[in-house]
């Protein structure tokens, strides 16, 4: 076999701006997107004793890193609320009531992307990270299931700033798993 025969079919290199990011609940938060960081994914190995030595076997369970996105704040802070909105309602730091007015917002709305499968499922959303060609067309897309916000960062305001710079918000979020459309 040559090394001609050897080649993939697809040369280009991945460039780190051929991204579009949405999250199906947060509409407000997709058109700002900047930044999107597709998670690791790791298994710890199983040690098999022996006499001589451990052997590594393959382990039973994936563990998936935190998602993470960055998003240039609009300026009614609509995307940064859709977030803080969400956590209030699963982290209800006031009473239940946050918790049962998010499910009744969404089952009222029936927003794109939440399940209604049952209690859990109507917390979450779905999300997709599309990939872009070099000519930024969608080559692939990864899929992330069961998605729901961790944390929202600060927005540092500042009045001696001499030029204009528009703020930016990072939000973290857990999910079920994430896969490769097929």
């Amino acid at each position: 076999m040559s090394a001609v025969e050897n080649l993939p079919s697809n040369i280009n290199f991945l460039g780190q701006n051929g991204f579009r990011f949405a999250i199906k609940r947060l509409p407000g938060v997709n058109y700002f997107c900047q930044g999107a960081t597709l998670p690791a994914v790791s298994m710890t190995a199983i040690e098999s004793p022996t006499p001589f030595a451990f052997i590594p076997r393959p382990g039973d369970r994936l563990t998936y890193d935190p998602l993470v996105i960055r998003f240039k704040v609009d300026e009614d802070l609509t995307n940064y609320f859709e977030i803080q909105k969400w956590l209030e309602g699963l982290g209800h730091p006031d009473s239940l009531n946050q918790t049962r007015e998010l499910s009744k917002n969404i089952n009222n709305n029936l927003i794109a992307g939440t399940r209604q499968v049952g209690y859990y499922t109507t917390f979450v959303s779905d999300a997709t990270l599309s990939i872009l060609t070099s000519a930024k067309n969608v080559n692939r897309n990864i899929f992330f299931y069961d998605l729901f916000p961790i944390s929202l960062t600060e927005l540092s305001f500042e009045s001696t700033n001499t030029t204009i710079e528009y703020l930016e918000a990072t939000a973290t979020f857990r999910y079920r798993k994430y896969a490769l459309e097929e």
